[in-house]
């Protein structure tokens, strides 16, 4: 893990002008991006993936390699535990002489997992898991139905921390695997670990802590109605892996001084402008970087050890070019999606209804082919160039369970929203607003944060290629553009 760096003097949260959209969105933002769970343990990881992650848009470090094969399993173990619960607590699945294998090879070849695959998955993560779980499974019944809940976010404009004889206060959001009311656990599912394993996996205990932390700073009107007499702070926070749950510590002293730290390096790395702070993130990269001990994984050791190809020549040039671009691209991200959140969380609800950030709406029916019709309160004439929404059926812009969904008609003052993620818990009252990673209105909003990102890993990936021989360079268009545009050499038309 990473060395300490000393902590902010306080968050840089944007301004009442900003939040209010009166500030033309451009250049620095002076305001930080709103962190997530992911970020904090970046930053507690290594800086150096932090700094990937922010400027680079690569955000496999943890996963320990760039193969995404690693993260779907993950979320396949996840996604396939909470549809046996949720088929339980429906009356769907009874387990008396019952193989769960039978409904998991089915559920894994919809993610497109083949035969060879589920059986390994079935083999490593599944069947351990099952034989460990099996007489828990056979106490889930029909009145669990308000009592387990999966998947949901969380997320505070204000989370206070202790800090020597006061406190500071940060945003943060997250998602938790699970909720156990009934049982008053909150719990973080992963595929890592082994059978002989005595601690959970590396930083899953930190993640919990954070995310039951950020849960236990809401006020009462910011969670779910039905949660609202519910003290979060009583819940056993558990990390879960196919062989074992660990419980995980209220108090750590060490957890406090790691996330002052972690909101330093973000704060630094996204909006300070120091010329050197690159060096600084690689000068205190963690002592547990595979390039310092080839024993230790990392997903980015590609991209830190890469091959320094001699061609193109430009190279320095370009690096040096490339550098300011991964930034603007950065602050572009914080104008568009950080101080989207940022406002989702600031404003009052009326006023993001007034400013068409969000709609709400009641709904109506909920249908088995996975259809919500919900009635909107005002005129929905702002839909135009829309299709793919979040909208949370249970819970409040703080606390509840985001759902993708897409628009399949507009009847009137009533939409049809087909839901896209698995499970659902559906009450009264909705909110439904534009997704802002998915989709974008040509007129009032700036392109969606993923394709800046993607733009800042293929900006990387350009800057880090090359060719070894100088035959190979002068036969590849690109390295020549690039020679042409960055360096010195004669952009010609023609085949001489």
């Amino acid at each position: 893990m990473t060395e300490g760096r000393a902590p902010l003097s306080k968050w840089s949260y944007p301004q009442t002008d900003a939040l209010q959209g009166k500030t033309f969105p451009s250049g620095n933002p002076k305001f930080c991006p709103f962190p997530t769970v992911t970020s904090l343990l970046l930053a507690k990881f290594c800086p150096v993936a932090l700094l990937h992650d922010l400027l680079h848009g690569r955000d496999y470090a943890l996963l320990g390699t760039p193969d995404p094969e690693i993260k779907r399993r993950g979320d396949l173990f996840h996604k396939f535990i909470a549809h046996i619960k949720e088929s339980l607590i429906k009356g769907e699945l009874k387990l008396s002489g019952y193989d769960i294998s039978q409904s998991f090879h089915p559920f894994a070849e919809k993610y497109g997992f083949k035969f060879n695959a589920r059986n390994d998955l079935y083999r490593r993560y599944i069947g351990p898991w099952v034989e460990r779980k099996f007489e828990e499974l056979k106490n889930i019944s029909q009145s669990d139905r308000d009592k387990l809940f999966f998947e949901i976010s969380v997320a505070n404009y204000y989370v206070p921390l202790p800090y020597k004889d006061g406190r500071k206060s940060y945003p943060l959001e997250g998602r938790i695997d699970e909720i156990d009311i009934k049982n008053k656990r909150i719990i973080e599912r992963t595929i890592k670990g082994f059978k002989e394993d005595t601690e959970p996996p590396a930083l899953k205990d930190y993640q919990t802590w954070l995310l039951w932390k950020t849960l236990s700073s809401l006020k009462r009107n910011q969670l779910p109605s039905q949660w609202r007499d519910i003290d979060f702070e009583e819940f056993e926070l558990i990390v879960e892996t196919p062989y074992k749950d660990f419980s995980v510590s209220y108090e750590n002293p060490s957890y406090v001084e790691e996330i002052h730290s972690g909101y330093a390096w973000i704060h630094d790395i996204s909006i300070s402008e120091s010329r050197i702070i690159g060096q600084k993130a690689y000068e205190n990269r963690s002592k547990d970087c595979p390039i310092l001990n080839p024993e230790k994984e990392c997903g980015l050791i590609h991209i830190c050890r890469h091959r320094n190809y001699p061609y193109p020549q430009s190279r320095p040039e370009i690096k040096q070019i490339f550098k300011s671009w991964y930034q603007y691209l950065l602050w572009e991200q914080i104008w568009e999606g950080s101080l989207f959140q940022y406002q989702l969380l600031k404003l009052p609800k009326e006023e993001l209804i007034e400013k068409g950030l969000i709609l709400e709406g009641k709904i109506i029916s909920f249908s088995g082919d996975r259809k919500i019709e919900l009635e909107i309160n005002r005129k929905i004439s702002s839909l135009g160039g829309y299709d793919e929404y979040t909208i949370i059926p249970f819970g409040t812009l703080f606390c509840g369970k985001h759902m993708r969904a897409k628009l399949s008609k507009v009847k009137g003052n009533r939409l049809i929203i087909e839901l896209i993620s698995e499970g659902v818990f559906p009450s009264e009252t909705a909110i439904l607003f534009p997704d802002i990673l998915e989709s974008s209105s040509p007129l009032l909003q700036e392109p969606p944060t993923f394709l800046e990102r993607q733009t800042q890993s293929g900006l990387l990936k350009l800057q880090q290629s090359g060719a070894i021989k100088e035959e190979k360079a002068k036969s590849r268009s690109w390295i020549q553009l690039l020679e042409a545009i960055f360096g010195i050499k004669l952009l010609r038309r023609g085949s001489k």
